[in-house]
């Protein structure tokens, strides 16, 4: 469906849908199909340099994910084209029935897509299932991350949600190059490593990536008080591991690994960071 077209529908159990295309037109990247319905709000393409690349900014007026709701994204880049996926704010799971949100990527050759969204807050009694897929062309370009909190930390919440649940697949050309993921029980105060915040990224290309693995690596390291870490699984495929105290530290990590990324890959640095 063409232009911006934004449906609603009851604040409980909704069955929400985003739906973006991008384009290429002389000189830069254009969002040419929107489609959005409740609790996903309007989107709009800016463009915050001069490379020609939009950024949007998913936004969710009802500030979370209620029992029983189920969320679908579903995101297509043309060959070419160059896109940025920013988030409101961080996501929260709410107590109830299962809820969940499946995000799909469909990036077309030479495109590069950008996906750095908030962390997720699993709050008490929640039970959450994530999964985000994302299907490259062969010489297709991916920088991503995905990222939690143990819960409501300063109410004292540390994983006390029912379940949660996250898996990331990353395909190139039809075959597989990433399957990540975790399925955590509630109660148990040992996940993340007795740390309150876990994040991963991802960065996949056609060239090589361990002396990108050996960069951040070495960055993270003079980072003081991160756990970090960062490897080169396969030649197209560099991974970073962190986990953090706090939402800014973790976010330190995270904005820092983004540039040395962007910088390696011959991008322009992003125009700002995630906080």
């Amino acid at each position: 469906m063409l232009g911006d077209t934004v449906s609603a529908r009851p604040l409980s159990r909704q069955r929400g849908k985003l739906r973006l295309s991008f384009g290429v037109r002389p000189g830069r990247t254009v969002l040419e199909e929107r489609y959005a319905s409740a609790p996903f709000g309007a989107v709009r393409a800016n463009y915050p340099d001069g490379s020609g690349t939009p950024e949007v900014q998913i936004t969710n007026p009802s500030g979370g994910i209620l029992g029983g709701d189920h969320l679908e994204l579903e995101v297509s880049l043309a060959p070419g084209s160059s896109a940025t996926l920013l988030t409101q704010a961080a996501n929260k799971a709410y107590r109830g029935t299962e809820s969940g949100q499946e995000a799909a990527f469909h990036v077309g050759e030479g495109a590069f897509l950008e996906y750095a969204p908030h962390h997720l807050i699993p709050y008490t009694a929640s039970n959450y299932r994530q999964q985000t897929t994302f299907h490259l062309a062969w010489d297709a370009t991916l920088f991503t991350w995905d990222s939690f909190s143990a819960g409501r930390l300063a109410r004292g919440e540390r994983f006390a949600f029912e379940r949660l649940q996250s898996r990331v697949e990353v395909w190139r050309n039809g075959a597989p190059e990433v399957v990540d993921g975790f399925d955590l029980s509630g109660g148990v105060r040992g996940h993340f490593g007795g740390y309150s915040y876990l994040a991963a990224a991802y960065v996949c290309t056609p060239t090589d990536l361990g002396p990108l693995a050996d960069i951040l690596h070495e960055a993270f390291s003079d980072l003081s008080g991160a756990l970090a870490s960062a490897s080169a699984p396969s030649s197209g495929l560099c991974v970073v591991r962190v986990l953090e105290d706090s939402a800014p530290a973790m976010y330190r990590v995270l904005n820092v690994g983004r540039e040395l990324s962007r910088r390696f890959l011959g991008l322009p640095v992003p125009a700002r960071g995630v906080l």
